[in-house]
C-alpha cells in the first residue's frame, strides 16, 4: 500500500512538471511566432517606405529632367533597379509572412498586400517606359501642361492613386506590427500567469506530500532505528512490533526472524568460539614460525632481483656502445670491427660471469664468492678498463682522460680475481659518467706510491652532500640529488664495489661536496712473487 501511494505521489508531481513543461513551450512558441510575424511586418514596412522615397527620389530626377538636361538617364535607370530590387524583397517577405499567417482573419490582408504589390509591379513597368522618352522642355512647351501629365503618371495607376495606396499599405503593416508585438507580450503574460500557477500547485502538493510521508514514515523509522539500536547492544531478545498489513509489516517481520536467528546463533558460536580458540593458538604458533620463514625468503628474493638489475644493466648497456660506436659513421677497417667485436666478446664473458655470481648471491648473499686470485698486470687491467667506458663515455657526449704511471712502474703487479676487479672499476667510472653533465671531463689517474697502486677518478658532475657522503655504501641508498639527476638505478653499485675491494685488502674512498664533482680513491696493495713460498707477496696498503 505504502508503495502504491509513494508511486501515485511521484506521479502526480511528474504530471505538475509536464505540464509546466507544456505551457512553457506553447507560450515559448506562441511568442516566437508572433516575433517572427512583427519582423516580418516591420520588414515589409520599411520595404514600403524605401519604396516611396526612390519614387519620390524618381520624381525629384523628372522635374529636374524636364527643366535641363542635367539629370543622367543612368540615376534614372539606379532609381528604377532600386525599386524593382525592392518590390521583389517585398514579394519574398509577403510570401514568407503568408506561411505565418494561416488564420482565416489574415485571408483578406494578404489578399489586398498582393494586389497593391501587383499594382506597383505594372506602375514601376509604366513609369519606366515613360520616363525613358522625358527630355527637357523647349522654350516654347507648356511646362505646366507637361508637369502634370507626369505627376499624373506618378500617382495614377490602373485607376488608383498610388499615394494614397502606399500610405494605406504602411500603415497597416504599421498596425499589423503593433498586433504582433502586443500578441507576444499577451503569450509572455499568459505563460507567467501559469507557470505562477502551476509551480505554486507543485509547491503545494510537494510541501503536502513530504508533510504526509514524513508522518507516516516517522513511527516505523523510529521502530527500524530503535532495533538496529538494540541489535547493536547485544539484546537479541528485542522484537519490533508488526501493526500493519503494508511493506513495513513486512520489514518487521523479517527483522524479528533475522533476531530470533542471531540468538539461535550466537549460542553456538560460543560453544564453537572455545574449541577455535585452542586450534587457533596452536596454529598461530606454527604460522608464525612459517611467516618468519617466508619474510626472510621474500627479503632475499628482493634483493636477488635488485641485484640482478643493477648488475646485467652495466654489460649490457657497454654491449650496446660498442655496436653503436661501431656501427656508427664511415665504413671501418676489418681490423677496428674486430677490435670492436672483441670488446663486445670480453664484455659478453664479463657478463655470463656476472650471471654466475648473481645465482651465487642468491644463495649466499654475497658471502660466499668464489675469488680466483691470480697476478695482475695492472696496467692491462685499466688499459682495457678505459677503453671500455671511453666509449660510454662518448655515446654520453663526455670525454675520459686517463694518465697510467711511468713504465716503470707499470711493471709491478697486483693480485686478484680480474673479472671482479675490472667489476669495480666499471662501477666506479660509470658512476662518475652518470652523475655528470653532458659535455663534462671525468680523470682518471693512476700512480704506483710505497708499495700501494692508487687509482684516482675525477668528475665534474652533481657531487654529494655531508650528510649523504656517510651513507654511501649502504645498500640500495640514493641521495634525493642522485635521483633526480637520474632516476633509474637502485643503490647497489658502490656497495659491490667495496666489498670487491675489501676482498682484495684494498681501500675505496669517496670526497665530494654537493655540485662540485666526486673524488674517489682506490688503494690496492702491489704484489711481488716471493722467493719462498712460506713468504707472502702481498702486504695491505
Amino acid at each position: 500500500m505504502f508503495r502504491a501511494r509513494l508511486l501515485l505521489a511521484i506521479s502526480l508531481l511528474g504530471l505538475l512538471a509536464l505540464m509546466e513543461g507544456g505551457v512553457a513551450l506553447w507560450a515559448q512558441h506562441t511568442a516566437h511566432l508572433q516575433v517572427q510575424r512583427g519582423r516580418l511586418t516591420s520588414d515589409i514596412m520599411k520595404g514600403f517606405v524605401e519604396l516611396s522615397a526612390n519614387k519620390q527620389k524618381l520624381r525629384s530626377w523628372t522635374a529636374q529632367r524636364l527643366l535641363s538636361a542635367d539629370a543622367s538617364p543612368e540615376a534614372r535607370d539606379r532609381l528604377i533597379s532600386e525599386m524593382r530590387q525592392g518590390l521583389a524583397d517585398l514579394h519574398v517577405l509577403a510570401v514568407q509572412l503568408d506561411a505565418l499567417e494561416l488564420g482565416a482573419s489574415e485571408s483578406g490582408r494578404r489578399e489586398e498586400r498582393q494586389r497593391s504589390l501587383d499594382v506597383m509591379d505594372r506602375h514601376l513597368d509604366e513609369l519606366g517606359r515613360a520616363l525613358v522618352g522625358v527630355k527637357p522642355l523647349a522654350d516654347d512647351a507648356d511646362g505646366r501642361q507637361a508637369w502634370d501629365r507626369l505627376a499624373a503618371l506618378f500617382d495614377q495607376s490602373q485607376g488608383q492613386d498610388l499615394r494614397r495606396l502606399l500610405n494605406a499599405e504602411i500603415v497597416a503593416e504599421r498596425e499589423a506590427t503593433q498586433r504582433s508585438r502586443a500578441a507576444a507580450d499577451l503569450a509572455l503574460s499568459t505563460m507567467r500567469r501559469m507557470v505562477l500557477a502551476i509551480s505554486v500547485t507543485a509547491l503545494l502538493a510537494t510541501v503536502w506530500l513530504a508533510f504526509y510521508f514524513m508522518r507516516r514514515l516517522k513511527q516505523p523509522i523510529d521502530d527500524l532505528t530503535r532495533g538496529a539500536h538494540a541489535l547493536q547492544s547485544g539484546d537479541l531478545s528485542h522484537r519490533m512490533p508488526e501493526p500493519q498489513l503494508d511493506e513495513f509489516a513486512a520489514v518487521a517481520r523479517s527483522f524479528n526472524a533475522m533476531a530470533a536467528e542471531l540468538q539461535l546463533r550466537r549460542a553456538q558460536e560460543q560453544a564453537d568460539r572455545s574449541r577455535l580458540e585452542e586450534m587457533v593458538e596452536v596454529r598461530t604458533a606454527e604460522l608464525r614460525e612459517a611467516n618468519d620463514t617466508l619474510l626472510a625468503l621474500d627479503q632475499r628474493r628482493r634483493r636477488f632481483f635488485a641485484d640482478v638489475s643493477h648488475e646485467l644493466r652495466t654489460p649490457a648497456t657497454a654491449i650496446r656502445g660498442e655496436a653503436e660506436v661501431a656501427l656508427r659513421g664511415r665504413d671501418k677497417s676489418v681490423q677496428e670491427y674486430q677490435q670492436a667485436l672483441a670488446r663486445i666478446v670480453a664484455t659478453v664473458a664479463q657478463f655470463s660471469h656476472v650471471v654466475e655470481d648473481l645465482t651465487l648471491l642468491a644463495r649466499s648473499d654475497f658471502e660466499q664468492l668464489v675469488w680466483q686470485q691470480q697476478a695482475l698486470s695492472w696496467q692491462t687491467l685499466l688499459q682495457a678498463v678505459c677503453e671500455q667506458v671511453s666509449v660510454q663515455a662518448q655515446s654520453a657526449q663526455m670525454h675520459l682522460d686517463w694518465r697510467l704511471a711511468p713504465a716503470e712502474a707499470a711493471q709491478s703487479m697486483i693480485r686478484g680475481d680480474a673479472k671482479r676487479l675490472r667489476q669495480m672499476l666499471v662501477i666506479v667510472l660509470e658512476n662518475a659518467l652518470r652523475y655528470s653533465h653532458p659535455g663534462g671531463r671525468i680523470e682518471l689517474q693512476a700512480e704506483v706510491d710505497a708499495g700501494c697502486l692508487r687509482i684516482q677518478v675525477r668528475d665534474q658532475g652533481i657531487g654529494i652532500s655531508p650528510e649523504d657522503l656517510p651513507h654511501v655504501f649502504e645498500r640500495h641508498y640514493r641521495s634525493q640529488a642522485a635521483r633526480r639527476h637520474r632516476p633509474e638505478g637502485i643503490g647497489l653499485g658502490l656497495p659491490i664495489a667495496q666489498m670487491i675491494a675489501q676482498a682484495h685488502a684494498a681501500q675505496i674512498r669517496l670526497e665530494s661536496a654537493s655540485d662540485q664533482g666526486t673524488y674517489v680513491t682506490l688503494a690496492l696493495p702491489l704484489y711481488h712473487p716471493p722467493a719462498d713460498a712460506a713468504e707472502d707477496g702481498e702486504k695491505a696498503c
